[in-house]
Order: structure tokens, then C-alpha cells, then sequence
């Protein structure tokens, strides 16, 4: 079971796709965020904003853009890995436990990200 383990280990993923660029930690992301085009796709979660109550410390988790239906998906599927606090809950994504989330499905959240916020010229080169 591979997993994505690290908030370096997303940002590098999501740094390989078309237009997608690390902003270094600075304002609201103390620990930079990745977005394309000045859109956000993710950024470590965490604190007393982004933590679930049964964090164990060390533990760390990224917020990731998502539609509205795969959000309640997501949320419905596996809420211990992929939930809200009450902070986020308005906001378009959800908070994702890295030490319980499969790299692959990991993976494929970040593209679903990334195909969220990206101009449809990249998406159709991505997809190519």
C-alpha cells in the first residue's frame, strides 16, 4: 500500500501537471499552496481550523478542491479519511487524512482537482 505521505509528497504530484505551480508559504498558507493560474487546487489543512479531534500530532492532511457531489461522496465514503471541519464545511473541497488515503486514490483527487480549476486547452493536452 503506497502511500502520499507528506504535504511535499502532494505538492511534487500536483507540480508535474500542466500550469500547476507551487506558491511558497506566505498570507493564509503558511505552508505554500499549489494552484493553476491563480486557482487553488490544494494546501496543507490543519490546526485547530483543519484537524479532526482525534488527530495524532505529526499527523498531516491537505485540503483539496472537489465538486459538490464528490465531496458528498467522498465525505460519505470514508469519513474518517476524507471529512470537513466546521471551518471548511461551505468551502469547494475536502480535508484528506494522508495516512489513510491510498496514493492512487490520492491521485486521482488531485487530477479531479486540477481538472476543476485548469482552462479546458490544458485538460484536452493533459488528456492528449
Amino acid at each position: 500500500m503506497s502511500r502520499m505521505s507528506t504535504w511535499e509528497d502532494v505538492s511534487a504530484f500536483l507540480e508535474t501537471l500542466p500550469a500547476a505551480e507551487f506558491s511558497p508559504p506566505g498570507g493564509h498558507f503558511p505552508r505554500g499552496v499549489v494552484r493553476v493560474l491563480g486557482k487553488v487546487v490544494a494546501y496543507p489543512a490543519g490546526g485547530a481550523r483543519g484537524s479532526p479531534p482525534d488527530a495524532v500530532e505529526g499527523e498531516e492532511f491537505v485540503f483539496v478542491k472537489a465538486g459538490s457531489d464528490e465531496k458528498a461522496a467522498l465525505l460519505a465514503s470514508d469519513p474518517v479519511t476524507f471529512f470537513v471541519t466546521p471551518h471548511y464545511s461551505g468551502s469547494p473541497g475536502v480535508i484528506v487524512r494522508l495516512r489513510t488515503v491510498e496514493a492512487a486514490q490520492l491521485r486521482e483527487l488531485l487530477v479531479e482537482a486540477w481538472r476543476l480549476v485548469a482552462p479546458k486547452r490544458l485538460i484536452r493536452e493533459y488528456d492528449g
